[in-house]
């Protein structure tokens, strides 16, 4: 009886904890990677944004150059 009680026994909530722990792991790392998709499409649209408005202003003739611009330069 001294050997039963020197032996471990894990409670029986140890699977589910660890499932919680690798579920919540799995589910942070897709949020990550859908975050990183989203994140690189609006680095696009702002990217194409800016260069549309960039042609625009050099079509209206607002826009030569960068020191030109600035008066007194």
């Amino acid at each position: 009886m001294a050997e039963d009680s020197k032996t471990y026994v894990p409670p029986p909530s140890v699977g589910h904890e660890i499932g919680v722990l690798f579920g919540f792991l799995g589910f942070m790392l897709v949020c990550m990677v859908i975050y990183g998709v989203v994140w690189t499409i609006g680095n696009k649209r702002s990217q194409r944004r800016e260069a549309e408005r960039v042609e625009r202003l050099k079509a209206s003739g607002l826009l030569r150059g960068e020191k030109e611009a600035v008066p007194g330069t």
